[in-house]
């Protein structure tokens, strides 16, 4: 199980450099489908795998002079915010399967804008 973890981190993490967006948005069901963690378990785990990564874009953005404050500090209390209170009602008030359900809604939209940009865009 920690080899399979550690493989997955690596792989995830070079990804998430790769294309720019925190491993969290793959790990979280490759937890779930592969039987290394219940639905709770792996939500807190890529939340944080999210940090772990945005952490490290933000330093590798900062040193080459890529850092928009204008955006990125209001973009970033506000996400502060809505990860609070997203992260109480996940823990407090809906049970594994609704996470489960958010969570796959929230894939099949991803999927179905990347396929329209994929497919349509010129």
């Amino acid at each position: 199980r920690i080899g399979i973890s550690l493989v997955l981190g690596a792989m995830l993490g070079f990804l998430a450099g790769v294309v720019g967006i925190g491993g969290g948005i793959y790990l979280v069901p490759l937890i779930v489908i592969l039987g290394l963690g219940e639905m709770k378990e792996a939500a807190a785990a890529g939340a944080v795998f999210i940090l772990i990564n945005s952490t490290a874009g933000l330093i590798a953005r900062a040193g080459a002079f890529e850092f928009p404050t204008d955006i990125i500090l209001p973009l970033g209390l506000s996400v502060l915010v809505g990860g609070l209170l997203g992260s109480w009602l996940g823990a407090t008030r809906n049970s594994a399967r609704a996470l489960q359900r958010i969570l796959g809604v929230i894939i099949l939209a991803a999927i179905i804008l990347l396929a329209r940009r994929l497919l349509f865009s010129g």
